[in-house]
């Protein structure tokens, strides 16, 4: 997990920004929405919008909305795949432990 953006989405001066977090129960992405404003020389932001900017966000949100979704996509399929992964591993521990009792069996088996 990073402090950096997955993803930005910009209409000066509103911003939505995509962090990915992490728990016990997995990833997910959090939108950090704002607007930058200059104060003498220096660049804040603010978390209050007036009519304008609630239009530009209006025009942001179904972006940040799309890439949250192909996000969670993108988990799912790679957690699938995992889970594919280790269902195949615990396969092919069981075919050879049943390989190595039928072997000893066999051995057993033999005067």
């Amino acid at each position: 997990m990073t402090n950096r953006p997955i993803a930005k989405f910009q209409e000066f001066p509103a911003e939505i920004s995509l962090f990915e977090q992490e728990s016990e129960n997995g990833p997910w992405l959090n939108a950090q929405v704002s607007k930058i404003y200059k104060e003498g020389e220096d660049y804040k932001r603010a978390n209050n919008f007036n009519r304008n900017d609630l239009l530009k966000l209006h025009t942001l949100v179904p972006q940040a909305i799309e890439r949250m979704q192909s996000w969670e996509l993108e988990q799912r399929q790679a957690r699938s795949q995992s889970d594919s992964r280790d269902i195949d591993s615990l396969k092919e521990r069981a075919r050879t432990r049943r390989t190595a009792r039928g072997q000893s069996q066999n051995h057993e088996e033999t005067p």
